[in-house]
């Protein structure tokens, strides 16, 4: 008897370091581990491994280190913003291939310790951002900084 773990194709666009991206698909599995429902992508990318399946559009499939990512755009997984204590932050991120991307830094942990310093710090690897309503996936080691995005509170005061 073989047994074989249920996984469900995620879409993503996979960006590297390079300014390189490849579109196609991540294997996750039908049931997380931590939450009902299928696993997201960002769970597949915490786990401990380091090359990743991806199937490229045309059904090749390849290995993906998983060190060498820096960001994943991901069209099918939900933003995890049901928790208690949610906030959003307005950040710009500087990447080190110099690209600069504004979005939200969407987290929850205790009240003590509720900055987004603290979150950052906590995050093994990727971290969530929302560019736009676009849920993408940054790798922590591709970051040369973190701002605060001025233009979204200059909006807020005109």
């Amino acid at each position: 008897m073989e047994l074989k773990v249920e996984t469900i194709k995620k879409k993503a666009v996979v960006h590297f370091p390079d300014n390189q991206q490849m579109t196609g698909f991540f294997f996750v599995s039908a049931i997380s581990a931590f939450r009902d429902g299928g696993e997201l992508v960002s769970e597949l990318l915490a786990r401990d491994r380091n090359y990743i399946p991806f199937e490229y559009e045309d059904g090749e499939i390849a290995l993906l280190r998983k060190e060498n990512i820096m960001m994943v755009y991901i069209e099918e997984d939900p933003a995890d913003n049901e928790m208690p204590g949610y906030k959003q932050v307005p950040v710009v991120i500087h990447l080190l291939s110099g690209q600069t991307i504004s979005g939200l830094v969407s987290f929850a942990l205790p009240q003590t310790h509720s900055r987004l310093s603290d979150f950052l710090n906590s995050r093994e690897a990727f971290f969530r951002l929302e560019v736009q309503g676009k849920n993408f996936l940054v790798q922590n080691r591709f970051v040369k900084l973190i701002t605060a995005d001025q233009s979204d509170s200059k909006k807020n005061q005109d």
